[in-house]
């Protein structure tokens, strides 16, 4: 199998997290909860996990990392737990996945609030001029929430601008680093950033079941799930602050650790290694899309200014019939349809062809697998395309 769907799930993984994800599920007990030695080894481990990430991510304070069960948790955490108004505004992006413009869009049919969308061009995937503009004629705005790069065409937003410009306008940055924790630079005091949700399983190389929530002290959140947190047991009221307000019920300690291990194992290979490599290989993938003239390729080519996600689609063919035809004939694993991002595809003009075919690359990707999906491409438009 030729595995291009790292956008979604990176695979394989580093064989350090099989190793302690197995060790820790039948070793240590979870954190917070009994007085046997295995669950005081899993409050440690825990503990090593937060200041993992917190290093990764330039976290100042630790304890405001919390585990959730993913980046989508993390997201709809601290866009629906936060204390709306009605009539309080949010700025999102164009190109946002479901995760983020979901429980947007259920905030302002619940609670009032107003939505603003900073318009995307191919060669200006997020407006900072716009955008500006709309911080200044809108102090309504509470909060603006973008993705770090887009899961549909790997476009890179510029982060750091904005969270500037929030912070200058008094307002919170959230940020959902899916498609960037593991590829690119994530700093939060350097990029402005109050809240930073980033899952496991993607480029930090972990399990699916895990992600995790900055929260800065500047945020004050509401309680989002209630339950038992093992700290506070004799007390009948929830609180909010994290960690312990976040890690609601029994944690799940093993997909946490190898969680952390991936980030670890991030760390020891170094993001310029991981980064060069993964665009040497998305170089040449652009390069052998571009050879073939029935395919498009949706969003800008510039290498310097994205992750290695690419979506195309093939003249005159659905999107999922050549994903599947590349699968079943070819053995080539990737993803096509709309991603999870109707809004990204409304924004390249996709959404009319049903998506997109989305090749994706990591670590592990070989330059034969890139090279696998364009002569497959090539063979397909040859025979059996032209047969139908």
């Amino acid at each position: 199998m030729h595995y291009l769907d790292n956008a979604a799930t990176s695979w394989p993984k580093p064989e350090t997290v099989y190793t302690v994800m197995d060790q820790s599920f039948r070793s240590l007990f979870s954190p917070k909860r009994g007085t046997a030695k295995a669950a005081r080894l899993g409050a440690n481990q825990l503990q090593a996990a937060r200041q993992t990430l917190a290093t990764l991510f330039n976290v100042a304070n630790p304890e405001r990392i919390s585990f959730t069960s993913g980046a989508t948790h993390a997201l709809n955490l601290a866009i629906q737990a936060y204390p709306w108004q009605a009539g309080d505004g949010i700025i999102i992006s164009a190109i946002e996945h479901h995760a983020l413009s979901r429980p947007v869009r259920k905030m302002a049919r619940e609670k009032g609030i107003q939505f603003f969308v900073v318009p995307y061009t191919d060669a200006l995937p997020f407006d900072l001029t716009a955008y500006e503009s709309l911080l200044k004629s809108h102090p309504e705005i509470k909060m603006v929430a973008t993705t770090h790069a887009s899961n549909v065409i790997g476009s890179i937003l510029p982060v750091a601008e904005i969270g500037s410009l929030a912070h200058q306008h008094g307002k919170l940055y959230l940020v959902d680093a899916a498609q960037s924790a593991g590829v690119l630079p994530v700093d939060v005091q350097a990029q402005h950033i109050d809240m930073l949700a980033v899952p496991g399983h993607k480029s930090l190389y972990g399990p699916p079941g895990v992600g995790a929530l900055y929260i800065s002290e500047a945020v004050q959140l509401n309680s989002f799930i209630e339950g038992g947190t093992g700290n506070d047991s004799g007390k009948h009221a929830m609180h909010a602050t994290p960690p312990d307000g976040i890690e609601v019920g029994t944690i799940p300690l093993p997909q946490i650790l190898a969680m952390a291990e991936g980030a670890r194992w991030v760390q020891e290979m170094g993001l310029s290694k991981i980064h060069h490599h993964e665009m040497t290989l998305l170089a040449q993938l652009l390069s052998g899309l571009q050879e073939i003239p029935e395919v498009t390729i949706y969003g800008h080519t510039d290498v310097a200014h994205k992750t290695p996600v690419v979506s195309f689609n093939v003249m005159g063919q659905e999107p999922k019939v050549v994903g599947e035809r590349l699968f079943d004939q070819y053995g080539i694993a990737l993803r096509a349809g709309f991603h999870c991002a109707p809004m990204a595809h409304e924004a390249i003009g996709s959404i009319h062809r049903g998506g997109t075919v989305r090749a994706s690359i990591g670590y592990y990707t070989q330059p034969d697998d890139v090279a696998a999906l364009v002569n497959a491409l090539k063979k397909l438009l040859s025979e059996s395309f032209s047969r139908v």
